[in-house]
């Protein structure tokens, strides 16, 4: 018999998508050293604060920042020490945070808005178990050995009257997140597009926390 045989293989190496959280200026304590904690803060104290991700992995990424800021019902004053909201506790954020260059608001209000910087945009925001929580995306796939923008540059406390939170452990939670860009959504490098791509891991989280649970 005349016969004949050809054979291809197609190797494939599985990619990773890998990330690092950093705050390289957060230095609370004076030592010149990242990390720590601040203890023993006062009314309208205002630290460096710059939460960004590094790109470790091999394969390009939307990466997204959730901060958690704790609220509380307290009284609170402008910085001529006159008591807002009618002298009456007001339910707010306890820190705000904000870019450099930006106003803070805390210093003259006694609490602020919130606001980012430009490279990163806020695709959700809600209360959830005493925080408030806000989502971002920063506005450019992240390549491989790439570094974001900060989301912000500094945090401010809220000037809240003595007596009511004292002594009490407040965290300011940040956390990382990253998901693949290829296959994800149709069009990609947009924050719209980001933002599609963090509905898709929240659906898949979902429907993967409802069949460990065995909800509906």
């Amino acid at each position: 018999y005349l016969t004949d045989r050809k054979e291809v293989t197609n190797n494939f190496t599985v990619g990773k998508v890998e990330i690092e959280g950093s705050e390289p200026d957060w230095d609370p304590d004076g030592d010149g050293e990242p990390g720590g904690i601040a203890e023993h803060v006062v009314p309208t104290q205002s630290w460096a604060k710059n939460p960004q991700i590094r790109n470790v992995g091999e394969n390009p990424a939307y990466v997204f920042i959730e901060v958690r800021v704790p609220m509380a019902d307290v009284v609170y004053t402008n910085s001529q020490g006159i008591r807002q909201n009618n002298g009456e506790p007001a339910h707010i954020e306890l820190f705000e945070f904000d870019s450099e260059s930006a106003t803070t608001q805390t210093l003259s209000d006694g609490v602020g808005i919130s606001e980012q910087n430009s490279e990163w945009t806020q695709i959700k925001k809600e209360e959830l178990d005493g925080n408030m929580v806000y989502t971002f995306c920063y506005n450019s796939v992240l390549d491989p050995e790439s570094t974001t923008s900060p989301l912000f540059d500094r945090i401010t406390f809220a000037n809240v009257v003595e007596g009511q939170i004292d002594g009490q452990n407040l965290a300011v939670d940040v956390r990382f997140h990253a998901i693949q860009v290829v296959d994800t959504v149709s069009e990609a490098g947009t924050p719209e597009a980001a933002k599609e791509a963090f509905n898709l891991y929240l659906n898949q989280n979902q429907t993967l926390a409802e069949t460990e649970t065995g909800a509906p």
